[in-house]
């Protein structure tokens, strides 16, 4: 099947849009990979709490313009999606942080190896994938799955391969054992919240806002434990260190992450994360001259082609729901192209404009589907349908939609003529589906 659309001259490959949703989560591991090896453990003799508020709260100073460019959406945002923000600043932001300094911290005071916290932590695409299920009803082909345990499996004896740790010989009692544990979990269910609202609001806001709350989050935490108290103890190079978490490991990442995870499911972005133990142990042969065993080596392998295969498996089953159609600004029969607007506005799919199958009345027809803000950026969240070979009126009624395949972003438009042009395009697109063309 062709991947590649052919518009005015432009060719436009909407699987390479999912691939460079790939690459950026896996740059972000990379990144995290940096910070565990070089630069978290220097801050180890520290309160955890105060290191992340910093961390946060600069990172926060660095992210905030894109909060004042885009107040007019932000003001736009639904109650749904700020409670998916609140989740991911608390525990994606707040809690997983947290956790995970305090496991590195607990691990490098002897109270377990850091292959207790690395094994632990490779539970959270678990929990991932479970919630992407539950909560974002994410429906794979059968053979992601079998890609994913083969992935998490692989990183796995990556990172381990030369411990051997088992999971049995793990002791619970250990605090970085809870401690990876609970961080496991919070990165998991942040990745999947993470989704809900990266695919509604644009990727740079999403950041900004996750970094504030949670730097508000954790000074009250800081300061309810009193460590908010010995920033004094906070060193020139600390300072220097947390300026690099911020361009890096911090802000960095996270700016880069949350463009990746528009772009791919969120079951797929988690499996993605795993790229850290593979960057991790590539950064300690590179600057440690630490040489891989056979097993490491084989299993490196395996993930890769486990990475491969979960992108080229990464297509969502078809999204099926009902709303009702309700009146509108009557915008589109002003242009010539009559649409019904209909009062579900809360999809767990990105924003965009897509190819649907709706049934009407007992009868089925296809149509072109806009979800997300009218071209003006102004307006809140639209759900229009542009019914191919229908005319009538159908005011109150109830229609069935499943979503095929998405065409294009949601664009913001000069004039009525552009829009117009842009209708044109997607309806021929839409011709060349009915007429069974290979296109998409």
């Amino acid at each position: 099947m062709r991947n590649n659309i052919k518009i005015m001259g432009r060719s436009w490959n909407f699987k390479s849009h999912s691939l460079a949703g790939a690459l950026a989560i896996m740059l972000a591991a990379l990144l995290w990979s940096i910070d565990g090896l070089f630069i978290r453990p220097r801050f180890y003799i520290l309160p955890a709490e105060m290191v992340v508020f910093w961390e946060h709260f600069l990172g926060f100073i660095v992210l905030s313009p894109f909060i004042f460019l885009n107040w007019h959406k932000i003001k736009l945002i639904s109650k749904k999606s700020w409670g998916a923000l609140i989740w991911i600043s608390f525990f994606g932001g707040a809690l997983g942080t947290i956790m995970i300094t305090k496991a590195f911290f607990a691990a490098m005071d002897g109270q377990a190896s850091f292959a207790t916290v690395i094994i632990l932590q490779k539970l959270q695409p678990i929990f991932a994938l479970f919630l992407a299920s539950i909560l974002l009803k994410e429906r794979l082909p059968r053979f992601f799955y079998l890609w994913a345990v083969i992935a998490v499996t692989a990183s796995y004896f990556i990172a381990l391969g030369q411990s051997g740790l088992d999971i049995s010989t793990i002791n619970w009692q250990h605090s970085a054992a809870l401690f990876a544990f609970i961080a496991a979990f919070a990165f998991g269910s942040s990745t999947v919240f993470g989704k809900r609202v990266a695919n509604h609001l644009d990727y740079k806001i999403v950041a900004a806002l996750r970094f504030g709350l949670t730097a508000i989050l954790v000074l009250g935490l800081a300061i309810f434990t009193g460590t908010i108290g010995q920033t004094s103890q906070l060193s020139l190079i600390h300072w220097e260190l947390l300026g690099l978490i911020v361009l890096t490991s911090g802000a960095g990442a996270m700016f880069i992450y949350y463009f990746g995870l528009r772009r791919v499911s969120a079951s797929a972005a988690t499996i993605l994360e795993l790229f850290w133990p593979f960057s991790a142990l590539i950064l300690d042969y590179v600057f440690n001259h630490n040489y891989l065993n056979y097993i490491q080596v084989i299993a490196f392998i395996v993930l890769l082609v486990a990475f491969y295969k979960i992108y080229l498996l990464d297509k969502l089953k078809s999204v099926t729901f009902k709303a009702k159609v309700i009146s509108g600004s009557q915008r589109g029969r002003v242009l010539g192209y009559p649409t019904a607007n209909l009062d579900k506005t809360d999809l767990d799919i990105p924003h965009g404009v897509y190819i649907v199958k709706l049934q009407l009345a007992g009868q089925d027809y296809l149509g072109l589907m806009h979800f997300g803000f009218k071209d003006v950026f102004d307006e809140p969240v639209s759900l229009e349908i542009l019914i191919k070979d229908f005319v009538g009126d159908i005011y109150g009624q109830e229609m069935s939609v499943t979503v095929i395949k998405k065409i294009r972003e949601v664009e913001k438009f000069s004039g009525a003529e552009e829009l117009q042009v842009a209708i044109k395009r997607d309806l021929s697109i839409l011709a060349d589906f009915s007429k069974g063309k290979n296109m998409l």
